[in-house]
């Protein structure tokens, strides 16, 4: 009998993600990463950062699964071991953003024919970027350097009043950005090759034509 294939569609924040009303999303496993659980009605499964902020999570639960820090991190060690790969810090290896860790633990826990990116184009605008750099970096770690009664959403409009957004959703951190593009770049190809490894191929739905997705092949939607 022959093998049925599993495809993921992986979906980030960034404005390509809307691009889903395209798509016959029951042809998927359908994974959400941190906020782009805002596209969905219902989705399979919500990976999300260990610091992602409470007040941005779903009021009401549109997910069947939720994978949190301390799973991934056991798939991204596994899967270290399984490549036989010498680290000193696993998650490090692989990116240490959240994208790259969920893209791990796919790789190990689902183990799918293909994975389908759409929302990660880490295209952020250059002046948010500049913005948010010259101002030190607000986060989560560092409570967005905001006052602890002001709600995220408020800080957000505030300090990138002005700016063009560039999430699907308004505004955003480009926290990923934070060890530069050619480090995320080196990362995906990295990421490529291990998947290649398990027999996993990873395809962009995205048209967008930033230098993140340069590295990875691209399938039209």
């Amino acid at each position: 009998m022959e093998k049925s294939t599993l495809d993921v569609l992986y979906v980030g924040s960034g404005k390509s993600a809307m691009l889903i009303n395209d798509l016959d999303l029951s042809k998927y496993t359908v994974i959400g990463v941190n906020n782009s659980w805002r596209l969905f009605q219902k989705f399979d499964i919500w990976i999300h950062s260990g610091d992602f902020p409470r007040e941005s999570r779903p009021p009401i639960k549109n997910y069947d699964l939720e994978i949190s820090y301390k799973q991934y991190s056991g798939s991204i060690a596994n899967i270290i071991n399984v490549l036989n790969i010498e680290c000193r810090s696993p998650q490090h290896y692989v990116g240490y953003t959240i994208f790259f860790q969920g893209l791990y633990w796919i790789l190990n826990d689902l183990k799918p024919n293909n994975i389908f990116l759409l929302g990660f184009d880490h295209d952020y605008n250059p002046e948010k970027l500049k913005k948010w750099n010259d101002n030190h970096r607000p986060n989560p770690q560092n409570n967005f350097l905001k006052p602890k009664h002001q709600s995220l959403q408020d800080w957000s409009n505030t300090f990138f009043d002005g700016m063009e957004k560039d999430f699907f959703y308004g505004h955003g951190t480009p926290d990923p950005i934070r060890l530069g593009m050619p480090h995320l770049k080196n990362k995906m190809v990295q990421a490529i090759d291990n998947a290649s490894k398990l027999g996993i191929q990873i395809f962009n739905l995205s048209p967008v034509e930033s230098d993140f997705n340069k590295v990875i092949p691209r399938k039209t939607i």
